[in-house]
């Protein structure tokens, strides 16, 4: 099999050759080739989908390819700029932004009617990771502003620059179209998971109404992305947890949102993942009742609460794939790494079963720390244990 019939043989509940080898290492390889810290073995790497083919691991693309969905705004005076000195020669990729070289500061603006809004993204030159140091909504006075933002917000989806990414991918794995985020999702860009925590227990009924406008509109960017043929797969780029989606807010804030995006999927014939890691538990019952197809990044203990091989029997949805396992406590492993990640390889792979509908993949990302030698141990493990029985 190729590594894409490999894939969406996982998906689609059939029997591999062998269950994928998809590791998420966009992050271990960016922060890594900024720093000038790659390993020789693979210095001359330009593209994460370079080492992966050098791994002979399965390609299952979110980064770098979610560029094909853009925001615009039809109206207010929107505006950004990059600022800021770092030693970074080349433009830096994160999994949010991307840097000219030598700036570490994004800036945007959007003057409208009820005031101006402001947002401030910062790149550490450490982690090179970058975070929302200035949230558009500081303050609950600026909801009339943020509602102007939100209304007049539109997702629009360039489907010739995602083809682009599917041709070159080829047939060594799937590219996912991204459907931007949840509505709570959504609250957590805008004013950070503290303010936005606060603004719906205060205000719950306004915050509904934001909720159903961000909703009405990425339901419209589904539509357009599930009309493109190359389109395989779409993600919502959420981090699904309970942290700040708990149950009570996934079922007033999120439930909506999720049973409609399947069924616009499904109806297609499409497969919907949601990004996920964390703790996701008291969620699993939800995410099959709305029929997600996957949660990309499940995390077993001890930084997650899910043991994979009773995930598909939490979830409680026929179609749900399994997608995660190499978390960071295990990549990250120094002493006598091979011979414990085979053993930990070997023994979750029993656990598994048949191997339907199961992606031996990342916990969400590989941390920069990961030692190469350790990626190289688990595409042989997978290799050694990954032929369903």
């Amino acid at each position: 099999m190729t590594g894409r019939e490999r894939i969406l043989a996982a998906f689609r509940g059939e029997l591999p050759d062998y269950i994928p080898f998809a590791p998420n290492i966009y992050y271990w390889f960016y922060s890594r080739k900024a720093r000038r810290a790659l390993p020789d073995e693979i210095a001359w790497a330009d593209h994460p989908f370079d080492v992966l083919r050098y791994l002979g691991a399965d390609i299952l693309a979110r980064w770098d390819t979610q560029y094909a969905t853009r925001e615009v705004f039809t109206a207010g005076a929107y505006s950004e700029e990059f600022e800021g000195e770092t030693d970074f020669a080349d433009t830096v990729v994160t999994a949010f932004n991307l840097y000219p070289p030598r700036k570490k500061v994004r800036r945007q603006q959007l003057v409208t009617p009820y005031g101006t809004l402001t947002c401030r993204w910062q790149l550490s030159e450490e982690s090179v990771a970058d975070l929302v140091a200035e949230p558009w909504w500081k303050d609950w006075s600026e909801y009339e502003a943020v509602r102007f933002l939100m209304e007049n917000r539109e997702f629009v989806f360039d489907a010739e620059l995602f083809r682009n990414w599917v041709r070159r991918v080829g047939d060594d794995g799937l590219v996912m179209a991204s459907v931007t985020f949840s509505p709570l999702k959504n609250f957590h860009w805008l004013c950070g998971a503290e303010q936005a925590s606060l603004f719906l227990a205060d205000h719950p009924e306004e915050m509904k109404a934001l909720a159903r406008i961000h909703e009405r509109k990425v339901l419209a960017l589904i539509q357009q992305i599930v009309a493109v043929p190359e389109v395989e797969v779409l993600i919502s780029n959420d981090n699904l947890d309970s942290a700040f989606h708990p149950p009570r807010l996934f079922r007033e804030y999120c439930e909506s949102f999720y049973a409609q995006a399947a069924e616009l999927a499904h109806r297609a014939g499409k497969i919907l993942v949601v990004h996920a890691c964390g703790r996701n538990k008291a969620l699993m019952p939800l995410v099959g009742a709305v029929r997600i197809d996957c949660l990309e990044g499940l995390t077993p203990p001890p930084n997650g609460d899910v043991l994979l091989p009773e995930a598909r029997r939490m979830a409680g949805y026929e179609n749900f794939t399994v997608n995660g396992g190499m978390d960071a406590p295990r990549l990250e492993i120094r002493e006598h790494a091979e011979r414990r990640l085979h053993t930990y390889t070997r023994e979750l792979f029993a656990a598994m079963g048949d191997g339907r509908h199961f992606i031996y993949a990342s916990s969400c990302a590989t941390p920069a720390g990961t030692p190469w030698e350790n990626l190289k141990y688990l595409r042989d493990a997978a290799r050694a244990y990954g032929r369903p029985a």
